[in-house]
């Protein structure tokens, strides 16, 4: 058995010191609980700039500016400081982050083992919507799958889990305990023109992903607290309205798309935690596995550089056409 958590918590929003020790704080507390994989939500740190979703982005500017100086690099001080926390605890951690390279930001993720190590670090392929005037682009080396102590362990922001193509792609690298990174679901709440948006919905997706792939999901996500709204609404009134604190819906999902934790208050910092047994992947895998047996190649396939599949079976050796069959 595998003790895991997804996380749900607010960042010290746009304050990436801040957030760093507030992560330190939560790595260490997994330790005390013996957890051994710990997930935290799409740009855990510094925080995900939610203000680009209800201004245009010269009027956002501030808080893209603020959301560019408190990113960090793979290899600076503070993925450090996170690497000695779980080294500290014990604890594997799947951190999402803004990184800086020289001058972009990228939505990312980084897996660090419990040496504190950072074995993997991948981007988001496509950023959503508003989200492209803040982020690069990932590429198609960012489809990866490491293989730990305790399982193959993968990882998606936001909707790039709900992409058919990308999750293909992941279950034929042979995942098997997946992080699906979400930001907080406090905007729009009760808009039913952007249900989509919801916690119902995208907590929808993540079962969806864990019943596919029979695999198990980890839904980390973060909360809006008080202190932020004042600074994501740029104290408009009228946009009050549409971000509500809280929003916080952590879950951890079987493979099959059994929810295997009880709801957190959505307005309170906390770990959905689980203990998970790699065995229950069997069961699923015996009905469906959509990256073997359940899977046919030669009629529908997917093509994605550097991600393996199933081989092609051999086409039938056809009969050799005789000259009168050529010339017609």
């Amino acid at each position: 058995m595998t003790k895991v958590a997804a996380v749900q918590a607010a960042p010290v929003w746009m304050d990436a010191k801040g957030t760093l020790d507030k992560t330190i704080a939560i790595i260490e507390d997994a330790g005390r609980q013996d957890i051994q994989l710990l997930a935290f939500g799409e740009v855990w740190l510094p925080g995900y700039p939610f203000t680009i979703w209800l201004q245009p982005p010269m009027v956002a500017m501030e808080i893209v500016m603020a959301h560019r100086a408190n990113a960090i690099t793979v290899d600076g001080p503070e993925m450090k400081a996170v690497g000695e926390a779980a080294k500290r605890a014990g604890t594997w951690v799947m951190l999402g982050f803004a990184e800086r390279d020289r001058g972009s930001i990228y939505c990312a993720q980084a897996l660090l083992d419990d040496r504190g190590q950072v074995v993997m670090t991948r981007r988001k392929l496509r950023p959503t919507h508003m989200e492209r005037t803040v982020w690069g682009e990932g590429a198609v080396t960012d489809f990866k799958v490491v293989d730990t102590p305790f399982g193959k362990v993968g990882g998606l922001n936001c909707w790039e889990n709900i992409q058919p193509l990308n999750r293909q792609g992941m279950y034929q690298l042979g995942e098997q305990i997946h992080v699906a990174s979400w930001p907080s679901f406090g905007m729009f709440q009760g808009v039913r023109s952007a249900f989509c948006l919801s916690a119902q919905a995208n907590l929808n997706e993540s079962a969806s992903y864990a019943l596919q792939g029979g695999c198990f999901v980890l839904a980390a996500n973060s909360i809006i607290d008080e202190a932020s709204l004042d600074r994501i609404t740029l104290g408009n009134p009228d946009l009050r309205a549409l971000v509500g604190p809280g929003g916080g819906a952590a879950a951890v999902f079987a493979p099959d798309g059994y929810r295997m934790t009880e709801p957190l208050d959505p307005m309170t910092d906390g770990l959905a935690v689980a203990e998970i047994d790699l065995a229950m992947i069997e069961g699923a895998k015996v009905f469906a596995d959509p990256a073997g047996h359940y899977f046919r190649p030669d009629i529908a396939r997917h093509v994605l550089e550097g991600v393996a599949g199933p081989a092609m079976p051999a086409e039938p050796a056809q009969p050799a056409k005789t000259g009168k069959e050529v010339a017609e």
